[in-house]
């Protein structure tokens, strides 16, 4: 049997939940009872239900009802339904069949999907170990964990100090995992905050059947607020992210390149809005919504960023990053990003990245390598590869 403490995103519910032998989950009346509570203030009531190709049942609510504003940081929290004067660089147009026709509620509400008691006990049955050792793990100077590995970029000592935007073309894939249990991402981020309250918010693609209940690649976002320690958690598991387009969500699945075929690619961006202090998120030019700056203590500015990937294993072999080939088999065999670029002040434009401001994190270079940062020019501005097969790490 495999004992877990998890903790809800942001109150003080501690469950225990029991793995049998088979796999099954086992949990108390008054768990069952809790779960219950959360249900129903994640699955707000809607105007309108829309059910997708892929099964997904999304309610359509009223964008100022939504589960988010329930969070008691956002009491009379007033939704601020555009970013103001967007940042250059975040108007390239995405193919159509990337994003897909979208979800299609009404203007007025969003799109919240419809969450199951098992998608609540699959994502906290993991969240304690992941979230904490996520946050611990997110900086290059952090203690080794036996259960991640990255391959990124990140921003060093001699780059500049304060950072207020984040933005790359993603190089999309769908590596085959070993394990149910086991997770490959590839991802940006922005951290800072103090010490003791270490914020950090990441946007990419992930393959993490804990938190979707499939194998395929989604659009993921995460945030903590105090590295993890009571705070954190993934796209709209709990109240914080405030979505505000009537077509687009969360966790979308997206499409996947095949190796030495055609390849999918999609543009992340996230941006604080000088005038509010919010923080957005674009994906191509399309305003997805923001994390409230009344969620994070100290985090006008971002100290930190990271482009790149990570895998999660409780056990040995690690699974594939990437596209599972090593950088040097060049791009269509090879993950890459593209276009990698930031904003060095509050309001500015998105600028490219200096190659002399940017250090390498590759803690398992035979599983998995970063290749070296390249101006390629046009359509592919500074570019990099990354990822590997994984194996025994």
């Amino acid at each position: 049997m495999a004992l877990k403490k998890m903790m809800s995103c942001y109150g003080v519910l501690v469950l225990l939940i029991v793995v049998d032998i088979n796999g099954v989950w086992s949990i108390s009346r008054e768990e069952d009872l809790e779960l219950e509570r959360q249900l129903k203030i994640l699955n707000k009531p809607g105007i309108k239900t829309i059910k997708t190709d892929n099964g997904e049942i999304f309610n359509c609510v009223d964008i100022h009802k939504q589960p988010s504003l329930d969070h008691p940081l956002l009491k009379n929290h007033k939704v601020q339904m555009k970013f103001n004067h967007p940042p250059k660089s975040v108007k390239e147009k995405e193919s159509p069949s990337v994003l897909g026709k979208g979800i299609g509620c009404p203007i007025g509400t969003v799109p919240i999907r419809r969450t199951q008691k098992e998608d609540l006990i699959r994502a906290q049955a993991f969240s304690k170990l992941r979230t904490r050792r996520y946050a611990q793990n997110s900086h290059p100077l952090a203690e080794e964990s036996n259960i991640f590995r990255s391959a990124k970029l990140y921003t060093n000592a001699l780059s500049l100090s304060k950072y207020y935007g984040i933005q790359s073309d993603f190089n999309v894939y769908n590596p085959t995992l070993s394990s149910p249990e086991q997770s490959s991402t590839a991802l940006i981020y922005v951290a800072g905050g103090l010490d003791e309250a270490k914020c950090d918010i990441s946007v990419g693609w992930t393959v993490y059947e804990p938190r979707y209940g499939d194998n395929k690649t989604h659009l993921f976002t995460y945030w903590t607020a105090d590295n993890g320690a009571t705070t954190g958690c993934y796209d709209l598991l709990c109240p914080g992210f405030i979505i505000t387009h009537p077509h687009r969500t969360l966790g979308l699945t997206l499409p996947t390149s095949t190796y030495h075929g055609a390849q999918a690619g999609i543009q992340l961006s996230i941006s604080k809005d000088p005038k509010t202090g919010h923080w957005w998120l674009f994906v191509a030019d399309i305003e997805f919504g923001y994390w409230p700056k009344q969620l994070f203590s100290f985090f006008g500015a971002a100290r930190e960023l990271y482009w790149g990937g990570e895998v999660f294993s409780p056990s040995q072999p690690f699974p594939p990053m990437g596209s599972g080939h090593f950088p040097e088999e060049g791009a269509g065999a090879a993950c890459f990003m593209r276009a990698l670029k930031y904003q060095y002040e509050d309001g500015g434009a998105f600028e490219d990245i200096l190659d002399k401001g940017m250090s390498v994190l590759a803690d398992s270079p035979e599983c998995y390598k970063v290749g070296p940062l390249i101006n390629r020019g046009g359509f592919w501005g500074n570019t990099f590869l990354f990822g590997g097969p994984g194996g025994q790490c």
